[in-house]
C-alpha cells in the first residue's frame, strides 16, 4: 500500500511571469499526478467491505459490532486459542468449562483456600487425623484425637475427644436418700426391690406353725432424668416376724425411686391357730410395671403339721440376710414362720439400684 504524493505544485505556477517556460502547465505532469492518484487507489483498501491479499499488517484495529469470519485460527501466542471451537479451545487453553462439568482433573497455583461455599473447606491444610465438624459457611472447625481411647463426645452442642463413659451405679440398702443425677447423665436404669414379709407366729395350742412371709416385688425400668436433679431413693424395710401367739408377720415396705418406679413389700405371713391349723402364707406382689420394667413376687411357703409334732416348712422360706455393697444376696426375702415361740424371723429389707454411664 501507497499514498498519494503529489508530483507538480501547480500553485506556484501562478507567481511566475508570463514567458517563463516553467509557467506553462505540461500534460506529462499531469499525467503524472493522475497516475500517482491511480496508484495510491488501487493500493489502499476501500472503507466498507475490504478485500485483503498476502500478507497485511495492521498496527492498530477498531472493531465496532459486526463479526469477522474466514480466518484461520489465531495461535495462542498471537493472543487467540488456537481453536474454532470452544472444546478444543479449552483443551489448547488447559482451561475447564464453566458452570457443571467433568473435565477437571486439578487444581493449581491457588493462593486463597476455596471456601465452604466454593467447595472447599476454608483452610489451606488439615492436620492428619483430625476428625472435620462442619461449621455453616465458615471454615471448617476440627477435632484431634487427643488421648489413646478416646471417643467422640457431645454435650449437645459440640463435639469434643473424651474418655468413654464407665459404668456406675449407686446402691441404696436401707432407709431415705437422694440421688442427684450427675453432669451429663439423661438415662439411667433403675431396679426397686420390696421389703420381705415377716414371718407369721407358732401356736403351742394347736400346735401349729406360722406361715412364711411373702417375698417383696421387683420392678424395673429405664428412665429419662435431668442432670442436677435430685430422685429420692426409699428402701422399703423387711417386715417384722411375731413370736406372738395368734399375730400374723408384718408386711414388708415399699421401694421406690420418686415417681419413677416402685416395689411394694411382701405379705406378712399368717399365724397358726390353736386348734392345729398352720399359718397361710403371705402374699409375694409385683413391682410396678413403667416402660420395660417386670416385676414378680414370691408367696412364701405355709405352715406344716405333721401328727404331734410341728415344725416350719423352713426348706421353702428363705432367712433373712444382712445387705453388703454388692449384688450377690437376696433382697426382699421372706421371713421364716415360727415353728417355736421364738423362731418367727423378720423379712429381708429391700434395695434401690440404680445404674448409669458416667
Amino acid at each position: 500500500m501507497s499514498n498519494y504524493v503529489q508530483s507538480t505544485n501547480f500553485a506556484t505556477k501562478d507567481a511566475l511571469t508570463s514567458g517563463d517556460p516553467l509557467k506553462i502547465v505540461k500534460g506529462t505532469e499531469i499525467n503524472t499526478e493522475f497516475v500517482n492518484i491511480a496508484v495510491a487507489i488501487a493500493t489502499k483498501a476501500d472503507s466498507a467491505s475490504p478485500t485483503f491479499t498476502g500478507t497485511t499488517t495492521i498496527t492498530n484495529v477498531n472493531i465496532t459490532g459486526g463479526s469477522i469470519t474466514g480466518i484461520t485460527d489465531l495461535a495462542v501466542v498471537d493472543g487467540g486459542t488456537g481453536a474454532s471451537t470452544a472444546a478444543n479451545a479449552r483443551t489448547n487453553l488447559s482451561a475447564a468449562a464453566s458452570g457443571a462439568n467433568s473435565d477437571i482433573t486439578s487444581l493449581s497455583a491457588i493462593t486463597t483456600p476455596l471456601s465452604v461455599a466454593q467447595g472447599g473447606t476454608g483452610s489451606a491444610t488439615l492436620t492428619a487425623n483430625n476428625v472435620i465438624l462442619g461449621n455453616g459457611t465458615s471454615a471448617v472447625q476440627v477435632v484431634a484425637p487427643s488421648t489413646s481411647k478416646n471417643v467422640l463426645t457431645s454435650n449437645g452442642t459440640s463435639w469434643s475427644s473424651s474418655a468413654p463413659g464407665q459404668l456406675q451405679y449407686n446402691l441404696y440398702t436401707s432407709g431415705t436418700t437422694t440421688f442427684t443425677a450427675p453432669a451429663g447423665v439423661t438415662s439411667i436404669k433403675v431396679i426397686c426391690i420390696g421389703g420381705g414379709g415377716g414371718g407369721g407366729s407358732y401356736d403351742a395350742g394347736g400346735p401349729a406353725n406360722g406361715g412364711n412371709g411373702g417375698n417383696g416385688g421387683i420392678a424395673i425400668g429405664i428412665y429419662t432424668v435431668v442432670p442436677g436433679t435430685g430422685y429420692v431413693a426409699t428402701v422399703g424395710a423387711g417386715g417384722a416376724g411375731t413370736n406372738t401367739a395368734s399375730t400374723n408377720g408384718s408386711a414388708g415396705g415399699t421401694s421406690s425411686l420418686g415417681s419413677l418406679l416402685s416395689a411394694t413389700g411382701g405379705g406378712g405371713g399368717v399365724s397358726g391357730d390353736s386348734t392345729g391349723n398352720d399359718g397361710a402364707a403371705g402374699a409375694g406382689t409385683n413391682g410396678v410395671t413403667a416402660n420395660s420394667s417386670v416385676g414378680f413376687g414370691q408367696t412364701g411357703a405355709g405352715g406344716d403339721f405333721v401328727g404331734a409334732t410341728s415344725r416350719g416348712n423352713a426348706a421353702s422360706a428363705t432367712a433373712a440376710v444382712t445387705w453388703t455393697a454388692a449384688l450377690n444376696r437376696v433382697p426382699g426375702a421372706t421371713g421364716a414362720g415360727g415353728t417355736t415361740s421364738s423362731n418367727a424371723s423378720g423379712g429381708t429389707g429391700g434395695a434401690v439400684y440404680i445404674e448409669y454411664i458416667g
